[in-house]
């Protein structure tokens, strides 16, 4: 099946029991044709065999040099698509903390996103890990100031921003990260497949017309 197909189906049937994986695989496979869901599946199963079922040890994939935040290319769509990631050893902080909620599952250990303003990060049993900046653990108390020396904030962390991603959730904000770097490149391809992807979820359909102008050049 076309990637774009196979994304569009798992979207719509929401009750499906599908994994973040698949999910993030897709995005790379639709944009890249030599991306492969199976790649990914394989290289996340390959990553699980090599940890401890502990946050650390999962952690520890981001800090041994496995993978790691692509500062000097942040926008680089690569690393948005998940066989990259895994290949390059390269991503930026949601990416990254797919990979470490997938390792986790794979092992037993409840790892989940967290969708700060401005930065993605995961939790585990009440601690927080970030992919990006080498794996680095903390608490509670010490995760605002990380967050703010992180991102510049000067306001306090509204809790509300400390619930659980949904895998939905997630990925909306793997197309979000992808819809500002092809807008700023004026990728007419990449932005075509973009609004196919996007136009599958039913909270974006107040972006058709965006969309259809995305697609101008491939009507």
């Amino acid at each position: 099946m076309d990637p774009a197909e196979w994304f569009a189906s798992l979207v719509r049937h929401q009750g499906a029991a599908t994994h973040l994986d698949v999910f993030a695989g897709l995005i790379g496979a639709c944009f890249e044709p030599g991306g492969d869901v199976a790649t990914v599946v394989r290289l996340l199963d390959e990553l699980a065999a090599s940890v401890d079922p502990t946050f650390e040890s999962v952690m520890s994939l981001f800090s041994d040099g496995r993978l790691i935040g692509n500062s000097a290319h942040y926008s680089d769509p690569r690393n948005s698509y998940l066989h990259q990631v895994l290949q390059r050893g390269l991503g930026i902080p949601i990416s990254l903390s797919v990979c470490a909620i997938e390792v986790g599952r794979r092992v037993g250990l409840a790892i989940e996103g967290v969708g700060l303003p401005g930065h993605f990060m995961v939790s585990c049993g009440g601690r927080y890990g970030d992919p990006f900046r080498a794996g680095a653990i903390v608490g509670r108390t010490e995760l605002e100031a990380s967050w703010q020396r992180n991102t510049g904030a000067r306001t306090p962390l509204d809790s509300v921003h400390l619930a659980p991603s949904s895998d939905r959730s997630i990925v909306l904000r793997m197309l979000n990260n992808l819809a500002q770097t092809f807008l700023s490149r004026n990728d007419a391809s990449a932005l075509a497949t973009l609004a196919r992807l996007r136009g599958c979820f039913d909270e974006l359909q107040s972006e058709r017309g965006e969309h259809a102008r995305w697609m101008r050049h491939w009507n």
